[in-house]
């Protein structure tokens, strides 16, 4: 794996901590969100990563997919699959806010919490960095926060984005991109087959015991 940035360096004296952040409906929480936490944990020398599930996505809310499980079974999923993961942590900042949930917003609530020697890197893939001028306050976002785009080996580079763009600065870390995702995850579950590989162990445990997805519903799990 391996970094690319277009960020400056000049603040690097000031920050005493970076906290990634990785939002998401988590519907359920896969190993494709782990193996994305774990690239950037590891190349960009984070001191944690946030997991934060999003209480009510503006994307599903205006869509036409149903609705998210509940947040209590959200919660709990990400929780199992981060508990034995050292410097990956849950936090509930979204859920407990409530309303529509929009990064610009949790970013601000959190650059609140940890004050400025915290550099907070908010951690998203190559087609949500290309939708970013679709995103409330994107501008204000990126005054708070840096951009960190997982993505593969030359591809998705933020560089490669038109000019104007505001996701063009962004940092670029290649890692391995599971092929994975909650709906297939959900499908699978409603018809009976495993998903063996796909979610963590504990995750897969829970939700077996309470039962969740027996009904297939698709939608898209984006998070913004």
């Amino acid at each position: 794996m391996e970094l690319t940035t277009g960020a400056s360096s000049s603040r690097a004296s000031r920050i005493q901590s970076r906290i990634g952040v990785l939002g998401g409906t988590f519907d359920p929480i896969h190993n494709g969100h782990v193996a994305i936490a774990t690239a950037a944990f590891n190349v960009l020398e984070l001191t944690s990563v946030l997991f934060v599930p999003a209480a009510r996505p503006w994307m599903k809310e205006f869509g036409t997919g149903p609705g998210v499980t509940s947040v209590k079974h959200r919660i709990e999923m990400v929780k199992l699959a981060t508990e034995s993961r050292e410097g990956f942590d849950l936090s509930t900042l979204d859920t407990d806010l409530g309303g529509l949930s929009y990064s610009v917003d949790t970013i601000s609530e959190l650059r609140e919490q940890y004050g400025h020697a915290t550099e907070l890197m908010l951690i998203l893939g190559a087609d949500a960095l290309e939708e970013l001028p679709r995103w409330r306050e994107p501008e204000r976002l990126l005054s708070m926060c840096t951009l960190v785009c997982i993505g593969r080996p030359g591809s998705g580079l933020p560089e490669n984005l038109p000019d104007g763009h505001p996701g063009r600065d962004a940092e670029f870390v290649s890692g391995p991109m599971l092929q994975v995702n909650a709906t297939e995850i959900r499908a699978r579950i409603a018809a009976g087959l495993s998903v063996e590989g796909m979610v963590n162990a504990s995750v897969g445990a829970y939700i077996e015991r309470e039962g969740l997805y027996q009904e297939y519903g698709s939608d898209d799990e984006k998070r913004h």
